[in-house]
């Protein structure tokens, strides 16, 4: 059986985490709590290096949302769920209160 890498990743408090695997690293990517200039170091390598600089992870920051994406869509999946809901209870309403 092939052994997959193991990453260690220095926090921003200076506490190294893990050993951890590339998804829980992608975990933390999409939670914004890892960046491309995130110190770590795989299992087969002794230097820390950015994040960003692995080959394995390159996709995940192009995918990545900003907070500022993030908020604007959350607010955008709220809006569509608040005139759903209207929409829903006006549809209610004049099936309730129909003229025979």
């Amino acid at each position: 059986m092939i052994a997959l890498p193991e990453y260690k990743v220095m926090g921003e408090d200076g506490h190294e985490y893990g050993p951890v695997s590339a998804n829980q690293i992608r975990l933390w990517i999409a939670e914004q709590r890892l960046e491309k200039k995130s110190p770590v170091k795989t299992s087969e390598s002794s230097d820390w290096v950015f994040l960003g600089s692995l080959p394995e992870f390159t996709n995940e920051f192009q995918t990545s949302s900003t907070p500022q994406e993030v908020r604007q869509k959350s607010q955008t999946t709220v809006f569509v769920m608040i005139v759903l809901l209207i929409a829903a209870i006006i549809i209610i309403s004049l099936n309730k209160f129909k003229l025979p």
